[in-house]
């Protein structure tokens, strides 16, 4: 899967599973502040959809990697098998 294959599934789960305005939702908007204002509990989300789609463990990644769908998106590619 490349990596835009990648940010596009990780953008369907934000809008679908997380409820963000998919106007608002660019790869590189922040995830964790005012314009969409995702919290710790759907950083666990992210954490456990990463790993059953991708196969990569987010767990104790830091907050680096939750920045934005690039971040993310970045993160996956350094990390998969």
């Amino acid at each position: 899967m490349n990596n835009e294959e990648v940010k596009s599934k990780l953008k369907a789960f934000f809008m679908s599973d997380l409820g963000v305005d998919g106007d608002v939702l660019n790869y590189d908007t922040p995830l964790f502040g005012e314009e969409i204002g995702l919290d710790s509990v759907d950083s666990l989300e992210i954490i456990s959809f990463v790993d059953s789609n991708f196969g990569v463990s987010m767990t104790g990644a830091g907050k680096e990697p939750f920045q934005s769908i690039d971040t993310i998106a970045d993160f996956i590619e350094k990390h998969q098998a």
